[in-house]
């Protein structure tokens, strides 16, 4: 009588009192298996179309979805995506857009990186910018990101600058970068932060 195996995960093992069958050996070990590891899948559809009846999602299952690349497991009830990882690597704002004229890159160097949290599109910013000369009261471009580093919306930052004042940042769905500092600040701002900026689902 054929006995299961010793980590009590319900694979069927053939005993040597059972009758030869290779076939039903392979498919015990398959069907026993597969859904213990990460299942891949072309996508969710696929996904439902394959895993049903006999089949079924059971708590704990694992699966990848190739068409949005996200890992998820079954939670008895639900797929839940568990997927973190980097889509585009900390890199200078230089190689993605280009500045205006009175600025340029500072130390740290300004980067932007995109991320994957969750299945949430994340895009991050840090480092420096100089600013040779900048208005107070004044909306001043900056820098503009190429297509592909634009929000589809405007999004808009209070961060730090060089000055006992705060500056106000904003990223239009142009790729515009924009700085302005208040009247106190006067004409003393010579650098500007980007450390904590943070667009969540930049194509909303």
């Amino acid at each position: 009588m054929a006995g299961q195996d010793s980590y009590s995960q319900g694979i069927v093992v053939a005993t040597l009192t059972d009758a030869p069958n290779a076939e039903i050996l392979a498919r015990n070990l398959a069907d026993a298996i597969a859904p213990r590891t990460v299942m891949r899948f072309a996508s969710a559809s696929a996904r439902s179309a394959a895993l049903t009846g006999a089949t079924a999602p059971v708590e704990g299952m694992v699966s990848w979805l190739q068409d949005t690349n996200l890992l998820y497991v079954y939670d008895g009830s639900a797929w839940q995506v568990q997927s973190s990882y980097e889509l585009m690597a900390w890199t200078a704002i230089t190689a993605l857009g280009s500045f205006a004229g009175g600025f340029s890159a500072s130390s740290p160097t300004p980067r932007m990186r995109k991320l994957s949290i969750l299945g949430v599109e994340v895009w991050e910013y840090e480092g420096r910018i100089t600013a040779s000369s900048l208005a107070a009261a004044t909306t001043t471009t900056m820098f503009t990101f190429n297509v592909g580093h634009r929000p589809a919306n405007g999004h808009g930052y209070m961060t730090y600058n060089s000055s006992h004042y705060a500056s106000r940042v904003t990223i239009s769905q142009t790729g515009v970068v924009s700085v302005s500092v208040p009247a106190e600040a006067g004409g003393s701002v010579t650098t500007i932060y980007l450390d904590g900026i943070r667009i969540t689902n930049p194509a909303l």
